[in-house]
């Protein structure tokens, strides 16, 4: 259910490009504010100010309704005050969760089985390979991962091949193969669509340090253990 714990701490006015990564989140800042994140098949930009501070709870694909008792659908590509999706007192157990390591028990919680199966399989086989390997109907895959994780099986795809290719150090021809694009054309298409830049420009935010990054390099990551030591005093030390 739970990828990891993560920290954000800004030091200087800073401009970023939050890409989809087929996770959802919750994230509370430095006054306790808490917002439910969903699955997103667009990027945003944020700009945040020097100061700023955030933790948050990674959640898998997989776990979106089961955690937050909604249609995963619901929250794609939407940032939602966490109490208008779960309710005051449910939000209250999941920014304890964040903050100061309280277990909670719906974290253990085990998702659909077909759910989790399905977001593997479609990193290599196509949609119906998927579909008829776990018995179901390509319809009925689609209806399954759009109301357990928000994204229907083409958007996983495209999302994990995105991945693929901000991990890849290779030319753009090559990245483009390794990735699972069939040409540079269509990672040029693919990415313009999920990212709002092309490929290139993508690049070169990045190694600009504008601010764009992959969520496992801009973050620092606290553990994947939901119970952890109290975490308060985090948003008061400043960085180093």
């Amino acid at each position: 259910m739970v990828a990891c714990l993560w920290q954000q701490r800004i030091d200087a006015d800073t401009r970023y490009r939050v890409i989809p990564d087929g996770h959802a989140d919750v994230i509370v800042n430095a006054n306790g504010a808490a917002v439910a994140v969903g699955l997103a098949d667009s990027a945003v930009v944020h700009h945040i100010s020097a100061g700023s501070a955030a933790l948050g709870l990674r959640l898998r694909p997989e776990a979106v309704a089961t955690i937050f008792g909604t249609s995963a659908d619901l929250l794609r590509n939407r940032e939602l005050p966490l109490d208008d999706v779960v309710g005051s007192r449910r939000a209250r157990g999941l920014v304890d969760a964040v903050l100061e390591g309280e277990p909670d028990p719906q974290l253990l919680t085990t998702p659909p089985r077909d759910v989790a199966l399905a977001i593997g399989l479609l990193a290599d086989r196509t949609v119906d390979e998927t579909a008829e390997s776990l018995g179901l109907s390509s319809r009925h895959l689609r209806r399954l991962l759009l109301r357990h994780s928000g994204l229907g099986p083409k958007e996983h795809q495209r999302v994990l091949r995105l991945r693929r290719f901000v991990d890849s150090p290779a030319p753009l021809g090559v990245a483009a193969v390794l990735s699972g694009y069939a040409d540079q054309p269509h990672l040029t298409r693919e990415v313009t669509r999920l990212c709002g830049v092309s490929p290139a420009r993508l690049r070169a935010e990045r190694g600009r340090g504008e601010g764009t990054r992959h969520p496992r390099e801009w973050w620092r990551w606290r553990d994947s253990n939901p119970r952890l030591p109290s975490s308060r005093r985090g948003f008061s030390e400043r960085s180093r």
